[in-house]
C-alpha cells in the first residue's frame, strides 16, 4: 500500500470503517551464539579484580556494589566479566555511560569481546535509530545496551545487570523537565528487578561513598593500576609572577617540549570554550555583555562573534566600545581556541587538536578525533571535560591542568568535590600504559590544602576528609536538600512567590526543628534568557520527612495566587545551585 502512495491518514480512516484490517509481522529475533565471548588476547585479572567479579556473581538477587578503583585500575575488564556470566543464562546487561564521546569506545571494547549484538542509546540518534535500538533491547535482540542517561528509560525483555560508570558524573542528572538522577533510578530499577547494580568510579561521589561505608551498599576497591601501568607523577606549577602565554607558563612549555621530542603525547585541560570568556574596551573597561543574561559574551574567533553560553544568544563582535567609542578592544581570558592558537605556534612541528562542544558539532567527528588521537596523527591534545573522562590514550604521558584556581574558592559547597573528581580524572589520562606519567598543575595557591591533599594522598583520603566536615556542617549526605527555583520578567514577583512558599512550608503541621528553609535569595545567575531567577532552599533530617512534608504541601503551593504567574519546578537532592 505503501508503494501505491496512501498515506496513513487514509489507511487509519479505512481500517475505522472496517473495510480493512491492519495486522503487526514481527522480525524473528536471532538466537545469541552458543559461545557469548571471544577469548583472544583477553587479559590477565589481577587478585583485586578477581575478588570483584567473585562478590558480584556469587551473590543472588538484588545488591548494590561501590567499585571504587584508581584510574587505570581496569574497571572495565571486571565489567566485561560481570557480563559474561549474565549472558550466558539468556540475560541483557545495561551499561551507562556519562558522556556521548565514551560511547564508541566502549562500543568497540564490547564488541570484540561478545559475539551479541550490542546496542547504542543517546541524544546523539535520530528517532528512527533511537527506536530500532528500543525494539531490539524489548524485544531481546540485543544482548547489551550501552547508553547515557537515557538508556536506563529503555524496556528490556530479561535484564540481568545495570552497570553504571563513572557514577560520580554530574551529567547523569537530568537538570530540567523529568528531573532524575539515572545513579539513583539505576538502584531503584535494579532493586525492583531483583538484579545487581555496579557503580563504578575513580572518584566515587561522596553521597554513594557514605553509602558504602555505612553498609548500605557493598564496596568493593581495585588500588592497583592495571598491567604495567605505575602511578603517575603529581606536581603543582607555582605560577605567581610568571608570564603566561595564552595560560602556558615557561616551566609547563619546557616540560611539554621534553615529553613531545620523546615521541609522546601531550594532553591539555582547559574548561573554556571559544577564544576568550569575555572582550573589554582597553580605554574605559566597558564588556560586551549578554543583554538577556547576567553574564558576558564569550568570543569566538573562529566565527567571528560573540556568544552567550547561558542562553545561547549569538551577535557579531563589535569593533567598538559601546561606553566609549574605543576601538582598542582586548580579550580578557583564554580559552580553548586560544590555547589551540598559540601552542601551534609555540610546537609547529607538532600537530595539536582541539576537542571541545564546538569543535565536535558534527556527527561523527568526535569517533574520528578519538580513532586519529589513537593512531598517533596529533601529538598535542586540548579539551575540556569531554577529554577527561574515561578514554585510553596509551602515549600520552604529560597532562597539564590550567587555570582551576577559581573551583578553590567557590560558594557551592559541591565545588572542592568536582575539583577532586576532575584532577583525579585528568590525571589518569596520563601513563596508562607501560610508560611513565606525570601530571602538572598550574596554581597561584600551590599550598592550598585541597590540592596538597590531591597531590599527596590521593582521592580517598579527600573523600574522606570532606565527608567528616559535611558531617560536621550538616550537609548531605547528611542532609537532604530540595531547591525551589522560579522565574518571571519581573523579580519583585518571583521573590513574592517564594516567599509565599517558604510561610507554606514553615506553617505546614509537619515542618518542625528537623527541617529548615533558607531564603529566598537571587540565584547565582540571576538573569537568564531575559528572566529573573530566585530560589528557596528546604533542608530536612531525614529523605521520609523531606518526602512527606513535599508532598502534602505541593498542592497548596500550586494554589498560591502567584503561582502561575512565575515559572517554577522544585529539584529534589540538587547537583546545581546555580
Amino acid at each position: 500500500m505503501l508503494d501505491a502512495e496512501v498515506s496513513r491518514t487514509v489507511l487509519n480512516t479505512l481500517e475505522d470503517k472496517g473495510w480493512i484490517a491492519s495486522q503487526e509481522h514481527k522480525k524473528a529475533v536471532k538466537a545469541w551464539p552458543k559461545e557469548v565471548e571471544t577469548d583472544d588476547h583477553k587479559p590477565k585479572l589481577n587478585e583485586e579484580q578477581a575478588v570483584a567479579i567473585a562478590t558480584v556473581n556469587s551473590a543472588q538477587g538484588f545488591g548494590c556494589y561501590l567499585l571504587e578503583g584508581v584510574t587505570g585500575s581496569g574497571k572495565t575488564e571486571v565489567y566485561l566479566n560481570l557480563i559474561k556470566p549474565v549472558l550466558e543464562q539468556g540475560k541483557q546487561a545495561l551499561v551507562l555511560v556519562p558522556e556521548i564521546g565514551l560511547t564508541p569506545q566502549t562500543i568497540n571494547r564490547f564488541k570484540k569481546r561478545f559475539q551479541v549484538p550490542i546496542e547504542v542509546i543517546h541524544s546523539g540518534l535520530n528517532e528512527t535509530e533511537r527506536l530500532n535500538a528500543w525494539l531490539s533491547a524489548r524485544d531481546k535482540e540485543a544482548g547489551i545496551v550501552i547508553g547515557t542517561r537515557s538508556a536506563l528509560l529503555t524496556p528490556f525483555k530479561n535484564l540481568g545487570i545495570i552497570i553504571v560508570d563513572e557514577e560520580h558524573d554530574a551529567s547523569y542528572k537530568q537538570q530540567d523537565s523529568l528531573r532524575y538522577h539515572a545513579r539513583d533510578v539505576a538502584v531503584m530499577r535494579a532493586s525492583k528487578a531483583n538484579i545487581p547494580v555496579v557503580l563504578g568510579s575513580a572518584t566515587p561521589a561522596l553521597e554513594t561513598l557514605q553509602n558504602a561505608l555505612s553498609g548500605k551498599y557493598h564496596h568493593l576497591t581495585l588500588t592497583e593500576r592495571a598491567g604495567q601501568a605505575s602511578p603517575t607523577k603529581n606536581r603543582a606549577l607555582d605560577v605567581k609572577g610568571l608570564y603566561l602565554e595564552a595560560g602556558l607558563s615557561a616551566p609547563l612549555i619546557a616540560e611539554m617540549r621534553r615529553h613531545l621530542k620523546a615521541g609522546n603525547q601531550v594532553m591539555l585541560f582547559l574548561n573554556r570554550r571559544g577564544f576568550s570568556p569575555a572582550l573589554m574596551c582597553h580605554e574605559c573597561g566597558w564588556i560586551a555583555e549578554c543583554q538577556r543574561c547576567d553574564a558576558y559574551y564569550t568570543y569566538h574567533h573562529h566565527s567571528n562573534e560573540m556568544r552567550c553560553h547561558h542562553c545561547g544568544s549569538q551577535k557579531p563582535v563589535v569593533h567598538q566600545c559601546e561606553g566609549c567609542g574605543s576601538t582598542q578592544l582586548v580579550t580578557v581570558g583564554v580559552g580553548t581556541e586560544q590555547l589551540e592558537e598559540q601552542l601551534n605556534q609555540l610546537f609547529p612541528e607538532f600537530k595539536a587538536i582541539r576537542i571541545d562542544r564546538d569543535s565536535t558539532r558534527r556527527k561523527g567527528t568526535l569517533e574520528e578525533s578519538l580513532k586519529a588521537i589513537r593512531r598517533g596523527e596529533y601529538q598535542i591534545l586540548i579539551g575540556t571535560q569531554m577529554l577527561a573522562k574515561g578514554h585510553h590514550f596509551p602515549d600520552v604521558t604529560l597532562v597539564g591542568l590550567l587555570d582551576v584556581d577559581g573551583s578553590l574558592y567557590s560558594s557551592d559547597f559541591r565545588a572542592s568535590e568536582r575539583l577532586a573528581q576532575l584532577f583525579i580524572q585528568v590525571a589518569g589520562r596520563a601513563g596508562r600504559a607501560s610508560k611513565q606519567g606525570e601530571v602538572l598543575l598550574q596554581t597561584h595557591h600551590p599550598d592550598h590544602s585541597l590540592l596538597q591533599s590531591l597531590l599527596t594522598k590521593g582521592y580517598g583520603e579527600f573523600a574522606r576528609t570532606a565527608l567528616l566536615e559535611r558531617k560536621m556542617a550538616f550537609l548531605p549526605p547528611f542532609s537532604f536538600l530540595t531547591l525551589f527555583r522560579a522565574e518571571a520578567n519581573h523579580s519583585d514577583l518571583v521573590e513574592e512567590f517564594l516567599r509565599q512558599v517558604r510561610h507554606t512550608l514553615e506553617s505546614h503541621p509537619l515542618f518542625d526543628d528537623a527541617c529548615m528553609v533558607l531564603g529566598p535569595t537571587p540565584a547565582p545567575l540571576a538573569k537568564r534568557a531575559g528572566k529573573h531567577r530566585w530560589q528557596l532552599l528546604l533542608q530536612a533530617q531525614s529523605r521520609p520527612l523531606m518526602q512527606k512534608l513535599l508532598h502534602s504541601a505541593k498542592p497548596a503551593i500550586e494554589m498560591l495566587p502567584t503561582a502561575k504567574k512565575v515559572r517554577w519546578s522544585l529539584d529534589i537532592d540538587p547537583q546545581d545551585l546555580s
